[in-house]
């Protein structure tokens, strides 16, 4: 569907495009009531009203909730016995460069 605009003044214009904005508001209210009128009867038909609905919180992602265990360290430095590293992630400066010098990673065990 293609409307002609092209013939018409700025004026006539300019109240084409109020009359399409006041017609896409009343639309939305219309869709807003709608989708309103849906929900009421979808809580009713459960059991609950609207404000129950929306102040329920149901957590889908419950289970990311897992606690997780700390790792014990295996390696640490033998010139500070306070610098541990378990064993997974980016290796520390201190073990990078100790490997660097040519010591093996079993030099650093716990």
């Amino acid at each position: 569907m293609s409307i002609d605009l092209s013939q018409l003044s700025v004026e006539e214009l300019n109240a084409v495009i109020a009359n399409a904005q006041q017609l896409i508001k009343a639309k939305r209210k219309t869709s807003i009531k709608q989708a309103r009128a849906k929900i009421e009867q979808m809580a009713a038909d459960l059991g609950i009203t609207v404000e129950e609905l929306l102040a329920a919180k149901v957590d889908a992602k419950a289970p990311s909730e897992k606690v997780r265990k700390k790792v014990e360290p295996r390696y640490h430095n033998p010139a500070n016995q306070a610098e541990t590293w378990t064993g997974r992630g980016k290796q520390p400066r201190w073990l990078a460069s100790q490997l660097s010098s040519g010591k093996q990673l079993a030099d650093f065990l716990i």
